[in-house]
């Protein structure tokens, strides 16, 4: 059966970005190129003298130059560091340990056929949706399990795969940070804001609960928005799907769930029950091995610093009890081979963070993003405009940051030491201050090509569309980013306007003194 993908070429905005980007180079050449831009920048900036001064310590950060003796040695001597510093191939490989089992045994395909395929298309997707959205719970982890697990689903229910990777990769990135359940994400960025704000005021305490009203709203708008914008332009952009006999061996063929494959179920269930009582019994009782050694606290424990591990090891332990009972697999090699199967689908995405990895570390080598977050915010400081103009200056200036340094806790680290002082004196509460960064950090997490897990998504959707392009991806992202911001605008306004608090005693005021 031949491989399509009719993408509509509706023409307009999407379409030329579309064109545009589809004409861009393979990533891995994509790469190269930037990372011979930024030592080509660093040349210049050093040549320049670019510079920015720290606001809370003095530091004086210039533009480290590539091309200098000492910085072509780095080039050489840290490649292999650099690879192995870019964490998303890392948590890749870990996360495909169980990954590669539930899907390779069957047990994906079945669940989804059994519980999913009669599911209406509209309640799909707003299932798909909500739980990316609240994914950011568990930090990462929702970046690289639900695309490939909604392409599974939109195709078991005969929809396109790819349309899946879009609606979950869209919603996670654009939604990062709006999950109603306090994480790892709140915690790490109310104790950067606090340090902050103790420039000001030293005594200041701020509550991980600041935002969260307003992330409470928005784990309930968003989803919508999502569900609209996949059911309403990325589907029909996309057009209809007909797999290949190859990617359909992936998913079987038969839509009916034969006797083997129900006690296969039986069985994944009966062992992943086992293995959550296993964790829980290691997590939630008093000095349990996950928690932290220092507080007891399970935010700041092991228990989330192995998230990824965790959720991993729950798909690995389902699908061996799966293969086993349905007669998939009959002994260990079985498994390993399986295993190894789904590791060889990372080939594609192992090269392009292999150069992924040199140019973050080239950013960071060079300063060229910490100048550029320094600079901006002192921009932002000096244009003297109303506060809720400042608030969406603040907003766009981050989102397009993101271009640049795309970790939320490093723009941060130091845009946080001159915003967060600066509204403060402007008599703006620091909770509000952090949620218009979380909201420019969000945004344009979807399109940006800098975010590690881009060219993770684009390897998923070549599993099922070889020649897709990154101008398919960026033009069906874009409108999740679009709408997610007019979205987090209104809300903003809202909550700013109507003087509804961000969270249990968090407003929107600041008195001086």
């Amino acid at each position: 059966m031949p491989e399509t993908l009719e993408t509509k070429k509706n023409g307009g905005f999407l379409g030329a970005i579309e064109r545009v980007g589809n004409k861009l180079p393979h990533p891995v050449l994509l790469f190269v190129y930037f990372c011979a831009a930024v030592i080509l920048l660093s040349f210049l900036g050093a040549l320049l003298g670019w510079s920015a001064v720290h606001p809370v310590d003095g530091t004086v950060y210039k533009v480290f130059n590539l091309l200098s003796k000492e910085g072509i040695a780095k080039m050489f001597t840290q490649f292999s560091a650099n690879i192995k510093s870019f964490s998303a191939l890392i948590d890749q490989f870990v996360i495909l340990l169980g990954l590669s089992v539930l899907e390779g045994t069957g047990l994906a395909s079945t669940f989804l056929r059994k519980y999913f395929i009669k599911m209406p298309k509209k309640a799909l997707t707003l299932a798909v949706t909500f739980i990316a959205v609240a994914s950011s719970c568990a930090s990462d982890a929702g970046f690289m399990i639900l695309p490939p697990l909604a392409a599974m689903l939109f195709m078991a229910t005969g929809r396109n795969p790819i349309a899946g990777i879009i609606a979950a990769y869209g919603s996670v990135a654009a939604g990062f940070c709006s999950s109603p359940i306090i994480s790892i994400v709140e915690a790490v960025g109310f104790g950067n804001t606090q340090t902050c704000a103790q420039i000001i005021d030293p005594d200041i305490i701020l509550p991980v609960t600041g935002n969260y009203f307003f992330t409470l709203a928005c784990s309930v708008v968003l989803p919508i928005v999502s569900f609209f914008v996949t059911l309403r332009i990325v589907e029909p952009r996309l057009g209809k799907y007909e797999p290949t006999e190859e990617v359909l061996a992936t998913m079987g063929e038969r839509p009916e769930v034969t006797e083997a494959e129900n006690k296969g179920l039986k069985a994944a269930g009966i062992a992943l029950l086992i293995y959550i009582v296993v964790i829980a019994l290691m997590t939630f009782p008093k000095n349990a091995i996950l928690r932290s050694a220092t507080d007891g606290s399970i935010l700041n424990g092991p228990f989330m610093s192995s998230i990824l591990l965790i959720i991993s090891g729950a798909f690995f332990v389902a699908g061996v009890a799966y293969g086993f009972k349905a007669q998939v697999v009959h002994n260990h090699k079985d498994v390993i081979k399986i295993m190894t199967n789904g590791f060889s689908t990372l080939a594609g995405y192992i090269l392009v963070a292999i150069f992924a990895g040199q140019l973050s570390q080239y950013f960071s080598w060079t300063n060229l993003g910490i100048i550029s977050a320094i600079n901006g915010a002192n921009w932002l400081q000096s244009i003297g405009v109303p506060t809720f103009v400042l608030f969406v200056f603040l907003m766009v200036f981050t989102s397009l940051l993101n271009f640049l340094m795309p970790s939320h806790a490093a723009k941060l680290a130091f845009m946080g030491p001159v915003l967060v002082p600066l509204f403060m004196m402007l008599g703006v509460s620091p909770n509000a201050t952090y949620l218009a960064y979380r909201i420019g950090d969000s945004v344009s997490n979807a399109i940006t090509p800098m975010m590690a897990y881009f060219v993770l998504i684009l390897s998923y959707a070549q599993k099922y569309k070889k020649d897709i392009g990154m101008g398919t991806l960026i033009a069906n992202l874009l409108p999740y980013s679009l709408f997610y911001f007019v979205a987090y605008l209104v809300l903003f306004a809202i909550f700013y306007f109507c003087g509804i608090p961000l969270g249990p005693g968090a407003g929107w005021a600041y008195v001086i003194g």
